[in-house]
């Protein structure tokens, strides 16, 4: 039998050696020394709470302005985005055969009139005829009957008049509201009826926030609460409103309440049909809370180095929620009592030892 050489064997040893010197190097690095690091305590504060939804705004008034007559537009008045007052003409259309109506009708109305007096007056001569015996009831009330009927012609006939000179004024079509034109639909020449829309408007100030609230979280909606939200024109500029309109009952279909609160638009920047992220403050409530100091940022991720009680850190995923005085509540991932590092610099990771 033939044993290794003794050159072999030393070298064998070596390399042992060698390995199990790296093995013991590398649990050092990885150990590291101890950190000094400063920790506070996570302890329970009143924080705000707030609720976040989705929604639109829309004007406060708006309408589809319809003809509400047949004709041929004559004249438009209005383009988009002008400013109108209440009466003002948005669009004329040719009366002609109106104005010819109404006329017509005046005279009926006023030929009635005239019958009508004319029947009264021999009214009042059967009535004296019939106190002194001239007459017999019979023909008394013959001569009653059509005075009554005189009287009935008469304001049909006014009515008619009436009915002739609203749709005389109903050629001009006029503004309902103070407000501004979002559409005009018609255009001269065109043969218009009365349902055919001629133009939109609407009440740019102020407007309403519409938004919907789900089912778990109405109780807490209440008139006049403050809302803040943003839009993606402005990026993360807040505006302000107040809740002022709720619906009585919760939609089946979506569990959701909807909601609308007014908000001021003196300056026209924004606009009916611009998307919302609102958000509604809901009081507060006691939550765990850390110094902003703590909390580390990555990827959209908050995380924060706890200290254990075997002075070793752990690094943890958290929810954060509002933030107050320098505090920033914690939704999810920590416990009251526990310690954080309140600076984490490049050294403190985890698995590191503190001091």
């Amino acid at each position: 039998m033939r044993f290794p050489d003794a050159a072999v064997l030393a070298f064998f040893f070596m390399g042992l050696a060698a390995a199990c010197h790296a093995g013991e190097t590398a649990l050092a690095v990885q150990e590291g020394p101890a950190i000094r690091v400063q920790t506070a305590a996570v302890v329970e504060r009143l924080m705000p709470q707030h609720l976040v939804v989705t929604g639109s705004l829309r004007a406060d008034q708006e309408s589809n302005l319809a003809a509400d007559a047949n004709g041929k537009v004559l004249q438009v008045w209005v383009e988009r985005g002008q400013v109108v007052h209440r009466g003002e003409v948005i669009a004329t259309l040719d009366e002609r055969s109106a104005a010819l109506g109404a006329s017509a009708a005046r005279a009926q109305a006023n030929m009635a009139a005239s019958q009508l007096g004319q029947a009264q007056r021999e009214c009042e001569r059967v009535k004296h005829l019939l106190d002194t015996a001239a007459i017999s009831q019979a023909d008394f009330d013959r001569q009653t009957a059509q005075c009554v009927a005189q009287q009935w012609s008469a304001e049909a006939a006014e009515a008619q008049h009436k009915s002739a000179a609203k749709l005389l004024g109903d050629a001009r079509i006029r503004a309902p509201f103070d407000g501004v034109i979002g559409e005009r639909l018609v255009n001269v020449g065109q043969y218009v009826e009365p349902s055919t829309m001629v133009a939109s408007i609407y009440v740019s100030d102020p407007l309403r926030l519409q938004i919907t609230v789900p089912e778990a979280n109405i109780a807490s909606v209440r008139k006049d609460m403050p809302v803040s939200f943003t839009v993606a024109a402005y990026g993360e500029e807040n505006f302000s409103a107040s809740v002022r309109f709720i619906s009585p009952n919760v939609r089946e279909a979506s569990r959701d309440l909807v909601v609308e609160a007014l908000v001021a638009n003196r300056d026209g920047r924004l606009r009916p049909g611009m998307f919302a992220v609102a958000r509604l403050e809901l009081g507060e409530k006691a939550r765990p809370v850390v110094p902003l100091s703590a909390v580390s940022h990555d990827d959209s991720q908050a995380r924060v180095f706890v200290v254990e009680p075997d002075k070793q850190i752990q690094e943890r995923l958290v929810q954060l929620g509002e933030t107050k005085d320098d505090a920033v509540a914690i939704l999810n991932g920590l416990r009251s009592g526990e310690a954080v590092v309140t600076k984490p610099g490049s050294d403190v990771r985890d698995g590191a030892r503190v001091e």
